[in-house]
């Protein structure tokens, strides 16, 4: 009898303990169960009592097989534009941006600034989202954010990723420039799309860049000449240990892609060659 006590107790402990540690697992595959209707997530969306409910149900919609529908776009637009909770805002930001128009670029920019948005969340969605649209109307709110040492680093680091899709002599510039910020995260991004707009490889020397920079000019070169097509970054899911189990789940998962208003990604850019500074 006290052995089996012992037992007892000693087995409670232990899922207590367990607890812990896979209680977010459990619970997301008790949700596998009972799935989130394309009604219910369109509900939730609309919730104007709940940010929370809001949220997750553009997530969901979002990340649908639906979720590019007019209908939905629109209320993406919207909640971009008017909705006061900043999470809310922020996930209609990276909704948005997976159905983009080139124009919605014009409308998501003002809430890279600071003093458009407090929230950093916003700030990065916003710097995530311009990776994927191409506009060169935007390429002034991508460097003023990545030049501001005051800003996120992750903010700045995104918007270095995203100047990677602009060849104007303005963005080598700035992204030269940056790789003397404090941050690695930063220099490593101004490189990659420094690489990816010259095909040169300096890595994050920054007077390196600025001695081919200033060469190439001086020789009345293209500096964009060997420039190759850019492709927005998209994350990667790690799979779960009970992921074999949930067979049923569907996950609808992205691949990089070139940004919208490429047209054609064999090309250097979509700017006439009057358009680049010589």
């Amino acid at each position: 009898m006290i052995e089996r006590t012992i037992f007892t107790t000693c087995t409670l402990s232990l899922l207590l303990f367990l607890g812990g540690c896979v209680t977010d697992d459990f619970n997301d595959l008790a949700k596998g169960f009972a799935p989130v209707t394309p009604n219910q997530a369109a509900m939730m969306a609309s919730d104007q009592h709940s940010p929370d409910e809001r949220r997750e149900g553009i997530t969901l919609l979002a990340n649908s097989p639906f979720g590019g529908g007019p209908p939905y776009v629109s209320m993406y637009r919207d909640y971009v534009i008017e909705d006061g909770d900043p999470l809310v805002r922020a996930a209609a930001i990276k909704a948005l941006a997976r159905y983009a128009e080139v124009t919605d670029a014009e409308l998501i920019a003002p809430w890279l600034r600071s003093d458009g948005s407090e929230s950093i969340q916003v700030r990065r969605e916003a710097a995530v989202a311009l990776q994927r649209i191409h506009n060169p109307i935007v390429v002034g709110d991508l460097l003023r954010s990545l030049g501001d040492e005051n800003e996120d680093s992750t903010v700045r680091a995104f918007c270095a990723t995203a100047l990677g899709h602009y060849p104007e002599d303005r963005v080598l510039l700035g992204l030269i420039s940056s790789l003397d910020a404090n941050e690695l995260t930063i220099n490593l991004a101004s490189s990659e799309s420094l690489h990816i707009l010259t095909g040169q490889v300096f890595g994050t020397d920054q007077y390196a860049w600025f001695e081919w920079y200033r060469a190439t000019h001086d020789a009345n070169n293209n500096p964009f000449e060997a420039m190759t097509f850019f492709q927005y970054p998209t994350f990667k899911y790690e799979t779960r240990w009970y992921d074999r189990f949930v067979f049923w789940e569907h996950r609808n998962e992205e691949k990089p892609d070139v940004p919208v208003g490429l047209e054609d990604p064999t090309r250097r850019s979509t700017y006439d060659d009057s358009s680049v500074s010589q």
